[in-house]
C-alpha cells in the first residue's frame, strides 16, 4: 500500500529509508497505486491536496488521521521546501508546485532486520 503524507514523519518505531524523488517519479508511483486502489491519503491540508490533484489527476482526500504502517507499505511524501513562518496560516496558504519536495520512504519494523 502507498501511504500519501504531507510531512516526513515516523509514525511507528522501525527503520526508515528516505529518498528524494522527482516530481515525475512521484506522479508515476501515485498514478500506478491509484489505478489499483492501493493508496491511502493522509494529506492534512486542502491546498496540498489540490496541488497533488493538479499534478496527478487523482482525487486526493484530505485526512488528519495518523498514518498506520504495515509490512510492505511505502510512504510517498510531499512536503514544503521551507517551514511556514506563521503556523496559523497553514490551512489557507496559496502554494505553487515549486514550494514542494517529493520523497519516497520505505519502512521496516525493528524485528524484521532492524537495529
Amino acid at each position: 500500500m502507498i501511504l500519501l503524507l504531507n510531512s516526513a514523519v515516523m509514525p511507528t518505531e522501525g527503520v526508515y529509508t528516505l529518498k528524494q524523488i522527482s516530481k515525475s517519479k512521484f506522479r508515476a508511483i501515485l498514478q500506478e497505486a491509484a489505478a489499483t486502489g492501493a493508496f491511502r491519503s493522509y494529506i492534512g491540508y486542502p491546498e496540498t491536496a489540490r496541488l497533488i490533484e493538479q499534478l496527478t489527476g487523482i482525487e486526493i482526500e484530505v485526512s488528519r488521521e495518523q498514518a498506520v504502517l504495515a509490512i510492505g507499505d511505502v510512504m510517498l511524501i510531499v512536503k514544503l521546501r521551507h517551514r511556514v513562518a506563521d503556523a496559523s496560516t497553514k490551512m489557507t496558504l496559496q502554494l505553487s508546485m515549486d514550494a514542494l519536495e517529493f520523497y519516497r520512504c520505505e519502512w521496516k519494523p525493528l524485528d524484521e532486520g532492524g537495529i
